[in-house]
């Protein structure tokens, strides 16, 4: 199995803090700015240049060639969601949603007195189904698919075995292609799972907004073959 874990393209509070430093006025699910949406369709551009797979052996096919994804896997946050769905038209694949690869928190914002976060419902299926129509949804509260509290730090790492023992389960044993659609903090706690750690390590992975990260599983281990793969991009689209 190789995965490619991808990061949303520049979501509007992405932009907030490049602005301002702050993140003053931020939403609890925003989507993507203007460029953003252009960052995800040279993604999906890049991606399509590359599908389906050209054969080569995978631990020495460190250029772009080969990619050929075969399942695509999105976190339920509009930023990742947006960018999945460009990459999802473009090579004419599903785009199945993961209700475990969600930014660090979930859906919260802060509240106003205490300075506690706060969780809140985030989208219902109607909402999201807007979003994508190569969205398949598992099933979510009605209410919201969220719906529940914050998620608190120690809970992460925790998480990120989690998803990573669900993706081995179903890939592991195959050549499967997979990517996954998420977000720059749950990078590295999913990092730190991959790496067999208990805790997450002491630095920090970077992942630019449509960053492409792969790491490959032959059933004995993995091997990071690239991170942060960003040559898809215009250096003013760099972000």
């Amino acid at each position: 199995m190789q995965l490619y874990f991808i990061r949303h393209a520049q979501s509007e509070n992405n932009q907030i803090w490049s602005d301002t430093g702050s993140s003053s006025g931020r939403s609890e699910d925003p989507g993507i700015t203007g460029l953003g949406f252009r960052q995800a369709q040279h993604l999906a551009d890049f991606i399509h240049l590359h599908h389906p797979a050209v054969p080569a052996n995978p631990y020495n096919e460190v250029n772009a060639r080969g990619i050929g994804l075969t399942h695509l896997y999105t976190s339920l946050m509009s930023r990742a969601v947006l960018t999945g769905h460009a990459v999802a038209e473009k090579i004419h694949l599903p785009l199945i949603g993961c209700l475990d690869i969600y930014e660090g928190g979930g859906i919260y914002l802060d509240d106003k007195d205490s300075g506690e976060p706060v969780g809140l419902p985030g989208k219902n299926a109607k909402e999201l189904l807007l979003l994508s129509s190569r969205l398949v949804l598992p099933e979510i509260n009605p209410d919201g698919w969220w719906n529940r509290k914050y998620e608190e730090r120690e809970e992460r790492v925790s998480r990120g075995k989690r998803v990573l023992q669900a993706i081995l389960e179903i890939h592991g044993e195959s050549d499967d292609r997979i990517a996954l659609f998420s977000h720059a903090a749950f990078y590295n706690y999913f990092m730190t799972a991959v790496f067999g750690l208990d805790e997450r390590l002491p630095i920090w992975f970077y992942l630019n907004n449509t960053g492409i990260t792969r790491i490959d599983f032959n059933g004995q281990g993995a091997a990071l073959i690239y991170s942060n793969r960003t040559e898809h991009l215009p250096a003013e689209l760099l972000t």
